[in-house]
C-alpha cells in the first residue's frame, strides 16, 4: 500500500511516496504561501496515508519518575506534568521506559514534545484542509531504535546525518530513548568534522548525568557509507570511555528490506523507510490530528468486512451450485422411472375397452361405492381399540362379544354406529366389590379414550337405590362378578 512521507527540517519540508519497499523522489516546498498552495496541489494527486517525520532542534527531552498509577488517576498525573513542562505546544508525549524494580516501584517516564509549533502547524493545517489521512507525527529519535536492535551494548549514542537537517545524535540506555540533540552542520565543515567534535562534548554531557555510569563505555555508531568510513575512521580515536562502530547504510538498506540504492551518508530515505515499513506506537498528533485517518481506517475495515461477506456469499453460492447439480443427477434416475410410468399409464389407458358411459356417471359411482364402505367398515377396525384396552386390563374375562349396526345411535356421524354388547366378569376379587367396581370404572375410562361412548348395562354388584346387598361373609369362593357394557363405535368423518 502506497504512503505519503513528509520530512520537516529547520529550513526544509518535503513529500516522497513509499510504495513496495521503495521511496520516490523528494519534492520540496517553500515555507511560505505559494509553497503550501503547491503541496496543496500536491496532496489532491496523491490522498494516500500521510506520515510525517520531524527533526528540528526544537524538541525536548526530559526524565521523570513518577508514581506507577492507572485509570483516570494516571492520566490526570500526564496532563498535569504535560501543563508543568510544555503548556505551549500540543505536540507532546509520554513514553514509559520502565517500572523500578524495589520501593515503591514508580514509573520512570520520558516527556517529550515539539517546542516550537508554529514549524509545523501550517503543513498540518494544509494537510487537515486536504481531509488526508494523516498517521501520526513521529521525532528521528523515535523511529530509531530498531537501528539498534542487535547491538550488544547497553549505552549507546548513535550519530545519523540527514543533509537537510543536520547531524542527529541520540543516546540509548538498554534501547530506550533517553536523550537527542540535533546538531547543524554549516558549509565550512564536513560530516567527519562535525562528529569528531561534537561527540566528545555530547560524552560529558552525558557524565554530568552519570550515563552511562562510571566505568562503563559510551558506544558510538555512526550511519555512514563506505566513503564516510574512511574520513571518519582517520579522524577518530576510541578509548576505555568511548568506543566507535560504523554502521554500513547499505547493509542497512538490505536488512530492512528497502529498495532504493543509498550513493552518500545521507539517512533521511533510510529513516523514512523504517518510517513506512513500521511506524512507532508513539507520536505527538492527537485524535483531532488523526480525524480522517481513523475514518480511513474505518472505511478499510468496513470495505473488509464487505468483501468477507462477499468471498462467504460466493463461496457458498458454489457450494450450492455444486449440491443442485448432485441432486439433479440424483432425480435423473427417477425422472427416467417416472416417464417409464406415464408410458404404461397410457399403454393401459389405450387397452381399456371403449364405453358409452360417461365418465361423470362413472366418477358418481366410484363415490356411491367409496360411501358405501363407510357403512359397513371391517370388524378388525372397529375392535382394534377394544382389544388393545382388554390387554392391558387382564382381570377382565370376556364371556361373549356381539355388535350390531345402529341408526339411532349414530349422531352426530352421517354414518350408522355400531354397538358392540360385552358381557364380561371381574376376576381375582373376591369380596372387595370396592376395589372390582373401581377396576371397572378404569376401565371404561380407557375405552372412553379410545374414541368409544361406553354405558354400564348391567353392574357387577346392584348398588342402585332399589337394590338389596346381602351375603355371607365367611363365604369368598372367588366366584367371578358378571356384568355388561354397551360400547358404541362411530365411523369418524
Amino acid at each position: 500500500m502506497a504512503r505519503t512521507l513528509l520530512f520537516l527540517s529547520a529550513d526544509y519540508f518535503q513529500a516522497s511516496i513509499w510504495q513496495s519497499g521503495k521511496l520516490g523522489a523528494a519534492r520540496y516546498f517553500t515555507n511560505d504561501a505559494n509553497g503550501r498552495e503547491n503541496f496543496s496541489a500536491f496532496l489532491k494527486m496523491h490522498r494516500h496515508p500521510a506520515y510525517l517525520l520531524v527533526d528540528v532542534i526544537e524538541e525536548d527531552f526530559r526524565l521523570e519518575v513518577v508514581p506507577h498509577l492507572s485509570g483516570s488517576s494516571r492520566k490526570d498525573l500526564l496532563a498535569r506534568k504535560f501543563e508543568q513542562f510544555y503548556r505551549g505546544t500540543s505536540f507532546r508525549q509520554a513514553l514509559l521506559l520502565q517500572r523500578q524494580a524495589e520501593g515503591r516501584r514508580d514509573d520512570e517516564m520520558l516527556f517529550s514534545a515539539l517546542t516550537n509549533p508554529q514549524r509545523i502547524s501550517p503543513w498540518l493545517d494544509t494537510l487537515l484542509s486536504n481531509h488526508i489521512p494523516l498517521a501520526g507525527i513521529y521525532s528521528l529519535p523515535s523511529i530509531s531504535s530498531p537501528l539498534l536492535k542487535a547491538a550488544p551494548s547497553d549505552h549507546v549514542l548513535l550519530l545519523s546525518w540527514e543533509k537537510d537537517a543536520g547531524l542527529r545524535q541520540t543516546y540509548f540506555n538498554n534501547r530506550r530513548l533517553h536523550f537527542s540533540r540535533l546538531i547543524p552542520i554549516n558549509e565550512n565543515s564536513t560530516f567527519s568534522d562535525t562528529v569528531a567534535s561534537e561527540t566528545p562534548r555530547t560524552q560529558q554531557y552525558l557524565k554530568s548525568l552519570s550515563l552511562p555510569p562510571p566505568g562503563e563505555t559510551l558506544d558510538v555508531y555512526i550511519i555512514c557509507d563506505a566513503n564516510d568510513r574512511i574520513a571518519l575512521q582517520s579522524h577518530l580515536e576510541g578509548d576505555n570511555e568511548l568506543h566507535y562502530t560504523f554502521l554500513d547504510i547499505q547493509e542497512l538498506g538490505k536488512r530492512f528490506k528497502a529498495k532504493n540504492e543509498y550513493t552518500n551518508s545521507d539517512a533521511t530515505p533510510l529513516l523514512l523507510h523504517l518510517l513506512a515499513s513500521k511506524a512507532p506506537g508513539s507520536h505527538y498528533a492527537n485524535s483531532e490530528h488523526m480525524h480522517f485517518y481513523l475514518l480511513w481506517q474505518l472505511k478499510r475495515i468496513l470495505f473488509g468486512i464487505a468483501a468477507v461477506t462477499a468471498l462467504f456469499s460466493l463461496l457458498l453460492s458454489g457450494t450450492e451450485f455444486f449440491q443442485g447439480r448432485d441432486y439433479v443427477s440424483q432425480t435423473e434416475p427417477f425422472n427416467i422411472q417416472a416417464e417409464f410410468i406415464k408410458q404404461q399409464t397410457q399403454q393401459i389407458q389405450r387397452a381399456f375397452a371403449n364405453t358409452t358411459v360417461p365418465a361423470s356417471d362413472m366418477k358418481t359411482a366410484v363415490l356411491l361405492t367409496r360411501k358405501l364402505n363407510q357403512y359397513t367398515p371391517p370388524a378388525e377396525l372397529i375392535l382394534n381399540e377394544l382389544t388393545l384396552a382388554l390387554d392391558q386390563f387382564t382381570q377382565i374375562t370376556v364371556n361373549k362379544i356381539a355388535w350390531e349396526s345402529s341408526a339411532e345411535d349414530a349422531a352426530p356421524s352421517a354414518y350408522p354406529a355400531h354397538v358392540i354388547t360385552l358381557d364380561g366378569s371381574l376376576n381375582g376379587f373376591g369380596s372387595d366389590y370396592r376395589k372390582a367396581l373401581a377396576y371397572l370404572d378404569r376401565f371404561q375410562q380407557a375405552l372412553t379414550q379410545r374414541g368409544y361412548t361406553v354405558s354400564v348395562a348391567k353392574q357387577p354388584l346392584d348398588i342402585s337405590p332399589k337394590g338389596s346387598i346381602s351375603g355371607d361373609s365367611r363365604k369368598n369362593d372367588g366366584s367371578p362378578e358378571q356384568f355388561t357394557l354397551k360400547i358404541i363405535w362411530r365411523q369418524k368423518e
